[in-house]
């Protein structure tokens, strides 16, 4: 009787336990409020654009430093990412940055289920495409002391990412740009709400 009484204690006990957070102190599904209230700082700005809010906080340090960014859709938590805030003369420096990341997430998340160097142009580049597509295909070989990648990045003639998954957690870590700027950012997505948020935005979505 007494192990069944502790048995059931424990089992209370575990059930009241509150689950670990997808991202931060968060949960995916969480409204706008709750997800406020986990953070310690006032939002820097909320938004709505294109169906979806917006809140944005600014400056953040976590696996990237610059800006964190909670998306909602039907006063849902659906998706939230890091935009790196840092700035560099030297194109390639960008790609340094981007593997300087990979570690963390390795760390957090293991290795990634997908990992890509994307090639719309080769342009500056002395291989041609086909030979690009083959052999350098992969974004962990595309190296800071590549000539002119950094620069194939800026213009949008070549995207970095690596894909991770959890059960309940999409991570995707890019390296893109266009018109001379690039953005290296972590997405996180709900893996339950895709289709949540797809169906909401687009409403022929099947």
């Amino acid at each position: 009787m007494r192990n069944l009484a502790l048995f059931l204690a424990l089992a209370s006990r575990l059930a009241a336990a509150p689950p670990d957070p997808d991202f931060r102190h968060v949960l995916w599904g969480m409204s706008q409020a709750e997800v406020i209230a986990t953070e310690a700082a006032k939002p820097a700005e909320i938004r709505q654009s294109g169906g979806e809010t917006v809140v944005k906080y600014e400056p953040v340090t976590a696996e990237l430093t610059g800006r964190l960014i909670y998306i909602f859709v039907h006063d849902k938590l659906v998706r939230a990412k890091y935009i790196s805030n840092a700035e560099h003369s030297e194109h390639n420096d960008f790609i340094a940055d981007f593997h300087a990341v990979e570690p963390l997430l390795a760390e957090k998340y293991g290795k990634p289920a997908a990992n890509r160097a994307v090639w719309d142009s080769d342009e500056f580049q002395l291989e041609r495409l086909p030979y690009l597509d083959q052999d350098r295909a992969l974004a962990s070989n595309i190296l800071p002391s590549d000539q002119n990648s950094g620069l194939s990045v800026s213009l949008g003639y070549l995207r970095l990412y690596t894909e991770r998954l959890t059960p309940r957690t999409q991570i995707v870590h890019a390296l893109t740009g266009e018109n001379s700027r690039i953005v290296h950012q972590i997405e996180y997505s709900s893996v339950e709400l895709q289709d949540f948020e797809k169906t909401a935005l687009h409403p022929d979505y099947h």
